[in-house]
């Protein structure tokens, strides 16, 4: 598939996808999710991966201020609350004219996403650094991955201290754009021995020790007050 070539033309493309994601499949995906979008712009996450060595001389890119985290509240089918990037997939990876595939991936290929039990912050301030974290220093995440950070992952009292990514089963994992495919990435909130259970367990053994067969989906929403499971 050719990307538009004209530089108008391929505004109208580039926002077109951007649309199509933000308008169409995130409803679908996501219900009544709000129009409102937390942006990247203005928080300094950007600025301060630029200046970490990661960066390796990055330059700030306009294309990602724009990008940023909505959030959608509980709703009969899910009844927690979900916060998801928006930007990631943006086709900014591409100039007009160019050849792409369409079964190849949109932007960086994914979205991420986070469930809690009730609003919180703290899963926009992770999400918003985890992008800058991507966009700047070029380390992309796949389903799989585990991710820790420094402290807690909620900067207050809780013993979570990273995310694993995972594939919501109770959701749509993949959805299209004109620009590619987009891949959801769920991120899960797992202590440090949890996390390296995983490690030499998989994936999978972890997340039968989180579900609840009483909550389906449980094993997908972060409780930051939970203890540990026993391993």
């Amino acid at each position: 598939m050719k990307v538009p070539e004209t530089e108008e033309d391929f505004i109208q493309w580039y926002e077109d996808c951007w649309a199509d994601r933000d308008e169409v499949e995130y409803p679908k995906l996501f219900g009544a999710i709000s129009e409102d979008v937390i942006l990247l712009e203005g928080t300094g996450v950007l600025e301060g991966w630029l200046e970490s060595e990661l960066s390796q001389g990055q330059t700030l890119d306009p294309n990602w201020l724009p990008m940023g985290v909505r959030v959608a509240p509980p709703s009969p089918e899910y009844p927690y609350w979900t916060y998801v990037t928006t930007g990631l997939s943006n086709p900014f990876t591409v100039s007009p004219g160019e050849e792409i595939a369409e079964s190849g991936p949109s932007g960086l290929g994914y979205e991420m996403v986070i469930h809690t039990p009730e609003e919180e912050k703290w899963p926009v301030l992770r999400l918003l650094d985890m992008m800058a974290y991507n966009l700047v220093c070029a380390r992309l995440f796949a389903m799989g991955h585990r991710y820790p950070v420094d402290g807690t992952l909620t900067g207050g009292e809780t013993k979570l201290a990273g995310f694993v990514f995972v594939k919501d089963a109770t959701r749509p994992s993949h959805f299209s754009l004109p620009s590619g495919e987009v891949e959801l990435l769920t991120l899960v909130g797992v202590t440090k021995n949890e996390m390296a259970f995983s490690r030499s367990n998989g994936m999978d053994k972890l997340m039968q020790k989180l579900a609840d067969p009483t909550k389906p989906g449980a094993e997908y929403i972060t409780r930051p007050e939970r203890d540990e499971v026993k391993l």
